[in-house]
């Protein structure tokens, strides 16, 4: 579908600002727009190659260029869910190496969306069990937060992805236990998606 035009705009000014930017400072805006997480300069300098100085001197051209701002937590694109309808697929969706690499830069970053991205990657990999267990985790901390329509779309999403893992032809079923570990944790996701969506419906009833 065509975008609109609001957005076609968006997008011919954004790629002409993009265009203007010297190639290691789009490739590093490249990777903040993929990673969809906050970032810190030590973990872009890892996923690039290059010397964190490098990554600073770039990440403060872009900040001029009002294409990111900081945080505690990070650097994040300005809008960067705007950001990703405008810039190119191939911004975001990683080949499967690419995918498994940028998902094990992830292992320590405990923020909810960060695992939820992680399981996007895995998926991207197909390392679907490991994205069931990071969907389900992202889910759970989403849940604590009080993030309750965060937390049922990631509950919904273990066990969506737990479904195409065990319908996967070349899936080996777990024969360790009596029940398969894939199938009792879509059941699990699928009793914490309908009591968290239940939580939902009674705080809207009681407003």
């Amino acid at each position: 579908m065509a975008p609109g035009p609001d957005l076609a705009l968006s997008r011919a000014l954004l790629v002409e600002k993009c265009d203007r930017l010297r190639v290691r400072d789009r490739t590093l805006l490249q990777s903040i727009v993929a990673f969809d997480i906050f970032v810190g300069p030590q973990l872009l300098a890892v996923l690039l190659g290059l010397p964190t100085a490098s990554v600073h001197t770039s990440l403060s051209k872009l900040r001029r260029a009002g294409l990111i701002r900081t945080t505690p937590e990070g650097e994040v694109g300005m809008t960067y869910r705007v950001l990703r309808d405008i810039l190119p697929a191939s911004w975001r969706q990683p080949n499967p190496l690419e995918a498994l690499r940028m998902a094990l830069l992830l292992i320590d970053n405990t923020d909810w969306r960060a695992i939820a991205r992680r399981a996007e990657l895995y998926v991207l990999a197909t390392h679907l069990a490991e994205a069931v267990g990071d969907f389900e985790r992202a889910g759970v901390e989403a849940q604590h937060r009080g993030d309750l329509k965060d937390a049922a779309r990631l509950f919904a999403l273990a066990v969506r992805t737990a479904k195409a893992a065990i319908n996967d032809p070349d899936y080996v079923r777990d024969l360790s236990s009596d029940e398969d570990s894939l199938e009792h944790a879509a059941q699990r996701c699928r009793a914490r998606t309908k009591a968290v969506r239940l939580r939902i419906q009674r705080a809207g009833s009681a407003l």
